[in-house]
């Protein structure tokens, strides 16, 4: 799949608008909005993980283990850092609280709550994976039908877990949820862009597209409209909307190339490890400038939250990249000189799904 800087872009924002949530949220300042980051990554998500599955010929197992390759490491790694910081200092993080069975639960994305009875993980802003991993559970069923039946299927699945969460309310919070609809608004905008229907529409559209969402989402913040149960409904169809309209704006070559949108390309690289850093930092940052003021504490949690992100990606997250990049090499030399014959597509994904821009 071609890199799109629009999506890359979007990483970012969406990451730096969590991060913010956070860092305003300890610091007792109302930026609800900001956690809407999560609705624009999982449209993000439909998009790009059904464009790449239905461009390149793959199994079910091996796009799994291409998932699992790509999130797990770098997750489990923050849990357990997570994890043995509150064993040492259980002040300095306050949202997580540790059992056994709670941290073997959390390492497998397993939905359940924790022992306050949250439906949280560990690493509490890992509750968006346990969404990630049904979705590529869903992805991966699809895959083993004919093409021209996978839409069907995937809508059929995510509708009904849907419909189970709003009839079943003890079921909702633990993925069984609405937000599912919002991997499904980023499949339709696969589906439009495969076909070429947003490349159709007039280039002036774009940044009024992109607008709308952006004043609904500012519109639902100012008029103090939140809730969780309809948050799918409030925050879903802005999100769909925003990444509609960046991805009409990059098809038009109007999203421009100058520092700025270097930048913030440089962030959505690594905004996975931006995203699973930035409340375990902020928590942090909170106990220890307790008492500040809130102008104070706010936008240095946010830069803080940001640095250790980008160290994390720098330091972690790509060098395991490399490593499974150079695995997965090795693995496919040896069996290419096993069966002396070249490697087909079909199995051979797990490398490319590693890779950044399929996050």
């Amino acid at each position: 799949m071609t890199r799109l800087g629009s999506i890359q872009r979007l990483r970012a924002i969406a990451a730096i608008g969590v991060a913010l949530f956070h860092a305003c949220q300890w610091s007792g300042v109302d930026f609800a909005v900001g956690a809407a980051g999560v609705d624009i990554f999982f449209v993000i998500s439909g998009f790009v993980l059904w464009t790449a599955a239905q461009a390149r010929p793959v199994s079910p197992g091996a796009f799994l283990a291409a998932r699992l390759a790509r999130v797990a490491p770098l997750y489990w790694l923050v849990t357990l850092a997570v994890t043995a910081l509150v064993l040492w200092r259980p002040q300095a993080m306050s949202v997580a609280h540790f059992t056994p069975s709670h941290l073997i639960l959390s390492l497998l994305l397993v939905p359940h709550n924790d022992p306050v009875g949250d439906a949280f993980p560990m690493v509490a802003s890992g509750w968006t994976l346990t969404y990630e991993a049904f979705f590529y559970l869903a992805l991966a069923l699809t895959l083993a039908v004919p093409k021209d039946r996978r839409f069907q299927v995937m809508s059929l699945v995510l509708l009904a877990a849907s419909v189970i969460g709003l009839g079943y309310h003890s079921l909702y919070p633990l993925l069984a949820n609405p937000l599912l609809l919002e991997f499904l608004a980023g499949i339709g905008l696969a589906r439009l862009w495969a076909r070429g229907r947003l490349q159709r529409i007039d280039p002036r559209w774009g940044w009024g597209i992109t607008a709308l969402g952006a004043l609904v989402l500012f519109g639902l913040q100012v008029g103090g409209v939140r809730d969780d149960f309809w948050r799918p409904f409030l925050w879903g169809p802005p999100a769909a909307l925003i990444v509609a309209g960046a991805l009409k704006l990059e098809a038009a070559g109007r999203l421009g190339h100058g520092r700025l949108g270097r930048a913030l390309e440089g962030l959505g690289d690594a905004s996975y490890s931006i995203y699973l850093c930035q409340l375990p930092v902020i928590a942090v940052f909170a106990w220890l400038t307790r008492g500040q003021p809130a102008l104070v504490r706010a936008p240095l949690a946010l830069a803080l939250a940001i640095a250790a992100g980008l160290a994390c990606y720098a330091l972690v997250e790509k060098p395991i990249g490399r490593a499974l990049r150079s695995v997965d090499r090795r693995r496919r030399i040896l069996e290419q000189d096993r069966h002396g014959r070249g490697l087909g597509p079909p199995e051979q994904v797990a490398l490319a799904a590693v890779d950044a821009d399929l996050a």
